[in-house]
């Protein structure tokens, strides 16, 4: 795997009050009126709705202005600089962040980078990584997704998506060179990452030292399917036993830091990432959706 560090240094700028937009008016209401412009069809965005936007393939492909990413579209950003801090602020602490790839952790740190001191990193509360068993860090590396998390202070929650597909033993290909009989499938999507494995593999325990997370949310995608002798098959490899081992081991780490967080284990709609619109999850009969 390509290793990506995270961009260290903060931003220096700093902002004034003569350039922000209605400057006499108090905080507390100039972001009644930014959420308004900018959450148009959550008009309750503040108190009691939730937003949710993935960080753009384009933001890290081509490498634009940090301080604009795909996202930020409307005008309101462009009025002034100290206005962007200010709204973007507000966006930020609003809005649940998804993010995909590893890499992408890099070009989101250097927008949170934009922000004075640690404010845009402060400002984070929930985030999402739809495809986080899919990267596994090199031996000797740290998660860079954990690495991220571990940078945002007020975060308070954490969804993260396993595919029991990349947690096999043996990785499985859908079109393989030399098929296997849907016998042999069954044998070998049985045998996946133990609980310890899959804690050290994806660096887990940097979990438990998020000090102010309040919830987890641990989403998985059972099914497997791989081209057999047969044609296409799909499989459950029993991974249940593990994540629910896992959702436990989280709770158990909590408690013994004297922390009280929630941990939810879901079963997903689909493979991969998620689309706009309503979320579909499905839960397995006789699946608790928390393990409180």
């Amino acid at each position: 795997m390509t290793i990506f560090k995270l961009k260290l240094t903060l931003s220096s700028s700093t902002h004034t009050n003569n350039h922000i937009l209605l400057p006499i008016l108090p905080l507390e209401i100039r972001e009644q009126i930014y959420s308004h412009v900018i959450f148009p069809e959550i008009p309750e965005i503040c108190t009691t709705a939730r937003h949710y936007i993935t960080f753009s393939c384009a933001d890290a492909i081509y490498g634009g202005d940090p301080r604009f990413p795909c996202f930020l579209h409307h005008n309101l950003y462009r009025v002034s600089e100290d206005t962007r801090i200010e709204v973007c602020l507000l966006f930020i602490r609003y809005t649940e962040i998804g993010l995909m790839y590893p890499q992408h952790t890099i070009y989101f740190a250097q927008f949170l980078c934009t922000f004075p001191g640690i404010e845009g990193f402060g400002a984070i509360r929930r985030l999402d990584f739809p495809l986080f068993s899919r990267h596994r860090p090199d031996s000797g590396r740290p998660n860079s997704y954990i690495e991220l998390m571990q940078r945002c202070e007020g975060l308070t929650e954490v969804r993260v998506k396993f595919e029991i597909w990349y947690l096999l033993m043996k990785r499985l290909s859908l079109f393989p060179v030399n098929r296997l009989t849907p016998e042999e499938l069954e044998q070998q999507a049985q045998q996946i990452l133990d609980l310890d494995r899959l804690i050290v593999t994806y660096r887990l325990d940097g979990l438990l030292e998020l000090p102010s997370l309040t919830r987890v949310t641990v989403e998985v995608w059972p099914r497997v399917t791989v081209a057999t002798t047969s044609g296409l098959k799909t499989t459950m490899p029993n991974g249940w036993s593990v994540m629910k081992g896992l959702v436990e081991w989280i709770k158990r780490g909590f408690e013994e830091r004297g922390r009280d967080a929630e941990v939810v284990l879901l079963e997903g709609g689909n493979s991969g990432l998620r689309w706009p619109g309503p979320e579909v999850v499905v839960r397995r009969p006789g699946m608790s959706s928390s393990t409180s």
